[in-house]
């Protein structure tokens, strides 16, 4: 169906066409004698048109036909399939770009071929049926679609790959007379001389035989003298990024072939890889220093507001690079998870429902404000039918708090009891006496994987944290079926082998090598930077050939 006043127009599968007229209240009908009608459009209205029902209309054959309902016999005066016979038409509309009534309409096509064309439709009277449709070159230059996904899928993998292993700039560029002048696919063979100086060079290991780039790069070569591999714009942001390493390189290749998902998979992956190193380092260091203040309860006891303190302040920063954004959707850094937390609270905030009240007490008890959590639970009021648990859960947390919270909480809940009710309490009662790692799976088994998940960040580590990552990431995996985000879980938990086995069995045997290949990078980055260049054992050649 299609309407705009004072037209109703509605198609069927017999190909029929039948309309109304809203305010005269007169409707007609005639067949097509076509298959089905799949879409209807209305073309664009300007001052002074004589016409407001001229249709375009797409049938389930491929084929389209235009038709002029305001006439007197509007199948005679049909315009079928013009201008473009031989073309399987997917999808068309309008351009709205018409502002006066001597410009002719533009009818825009998009075909099986993966083709893009602009049909100009002139609607003089005065002119008969088969001279109608006119194209002007004047106006509408023909140029390149430089989209790549629209490529065969043989030639848009190879364009992939290429992105991803790195090809210098200047491939981009092609001389003018090249574009448009001939068609570069019907052309003979052409010698294209050795194309593998284009690509970059890098000391990482190669993947496969050199002789494979300039193979990919000839299948591409009449596609790069057509201008059709990249607009100007995307080229330039390629330039920028194309000696900023493997995972830029990879993100970008992802993105252009709309895998949003892998994209931001890459961007993460050096965070993920240095969180890990982070907490193995963080591990060690941690023995150590625990066993040397053993016993001294005052520098304990320094330490720990010395931790409150940062923990605080890390609340109140936020992480503009990886909290904003879809990257949010793969945090798993503390200091983004507590980001999130905080930026959620206030919604819940602004809710006066029994279920928002819970998931306040929830985000404060994973961030560790255990008083805030006391004081949101004490303000339920008596009437409530949560009261109960609620004042259980704030007695039993004000006491890991100090004696003071705890004495005023149990006058509160002693002069205002009520009936019990079903919650979570046990989660917040395992938190008061320390049991994170219980309460973090109650809390996954519950399927609250990003509060379980908060709640790991703020009080587990070492090897409790990674199995809370890392079985969060078996869900997301299996479950919400990305793999994307489990990758990235399962990094930052430092499960590399369960990371790559995951890209083997869903066949990406060239994703499982480029990951292998950008961990390598990132790991000699990171060690490069960790430790003065004397320090680092071998060559950089020795090094970058170490897989």
């Amino acid at each position: 169906m299609a309407y705009r006043l004072p037209h109703v127009v509605m198609g069927d599968r017999s190909g029929n066409i039948r309309w109304w007229d809203v305010i005269t209240g007169l409707s007609s009908s005639f067949s097509t004698h076509r298959e089905g009608i799949r879409r209807i459009k209305f073309s664009p209205v300007v001052h002074g048109d004589r016409s407001r029902g001229r249709i375009a209309v797409l049938f389930y054959d491929n084929t389209f036909s235009i038709f002029d309902l305001d006439s007197a016999d509007p199948l005679a005066n049909a315009l079928l399939h013009p201008q473009s016979p031989g073309t399987l038409v997917l999808e068309l509309d309008w351009l709205s770009t018409r502002t006066r009534k001597d410009e002719p309409l533009v009818l825009c096509i998009a075909g099986a071929d993966s083709s893009f064309r602009l049909v100009e439709v002139n609607t003089d009277t005065k002119i008969n049926s088969a001279s109608r449709l006119l194209t002007t070159k004047e106006r509408f230059r023909p140029m390149p679609l430089c989209l790549p996904i629209l490529f065969p899928t043989a030639h848009a993998l190879a364009l992939r790959m290429i992105l991803q292993l790195g090809v210098k700039p200047s491939w981009f560029e092609c001389n003018n007379s090249d574009k448009l002048g001939s068609n570069s696919f019907k052309e003979g063979p052409a010698t294209f001389g050795d194309l593998r100086s284009y690509m970059i060079e890098t000391t990482l290991p190669p993947i496969g035989d050199s002789v494979v780039a300039e193979l990919l790069l000839k299948v591409l070569e009449p596609y790069r003298k057509d201008g059709c591999i990249l607009d100007d714009g995307r080229a330039s942001l390629y330039s920028a990024i194309v000696n900023k390493g493997t995972c830029a390189r990879f993100a970008f290749a992802a993105a252009i072939f709309g895998d949003f998902q892998e994209a931001l998979f890459w961007l993460q992956l050096p965070q993920a890889l240095q969180h890990s190193l982070d907490k193995s380092t963080s591990r060690s260091s941690e023995k150590g220093f625990e066993s040397s203040v053993r016993g001294d309860s005052e520098q304990t006891s320094t330490l720990n507001r010395i931790a409150s303190s940062e923990r605080s302040a890390a609340r109140n920063v936020a992480n503009n690079t990886a909290s904003c954004g879809q990257l949010s959707t793969m945090a798993f850094k503390q200091e983004q998870l507590w980001f999130n937390a905080n930026e959620r609270i206030p919604w819940h905030d602004k809710l006066d429902s029994e279920d928002a009240l819970q998931k306040r007490i929830h985000e404060l008890v994973s961030l560790g404000n255990l008083e805030a959590a006391v004081s949101l639970l004490l303000s339920t009021p008596p009437e409530g039918t949560n009261f109960y648990p609620n004042a259980l859960r704030a007695v039993v947390l004000s006491s890991a708090v100090s004696r003071s919270l705890h004495e005023l909480a149990v006058k509160v809940v002693a002069a205002n009891m009520v009936r019990t009710d079903k919650s979570l309490s046990g989660t917040h009662l395992l938190c008061a006496v320390g049991k994170y790692q219980e309460a973090c799976s109650q809390l996954q088994d519950a399927g609250c994987w990003i509060d379980a998940a908060t709640l790991a960040a703020t009080h587990l580590h070492g090897s409790d944290y990674a199995r809370v990552l890392q079985r969060w990431a078996g869900f997301v995996l299996r479950g919400e079926q990305n793999m994307w985000r489990a990758l990235i879980l399962y990094v930052a938990a430092g499960a590399l082998p369960e990371a790559l086995e995951t890209l083997r069995s869903n066949q990406r045997p060239d994703t499982a090598a480029l990951f292998l290949l950008a961990c390598h990078e990132i790991y000699s980055q990171i060690t490069t930077e960790s430790k003065p260049a004397d320090e680092v054992p071998g060559s950089a050649t020795e090094r970058s050939q170490k897989l």
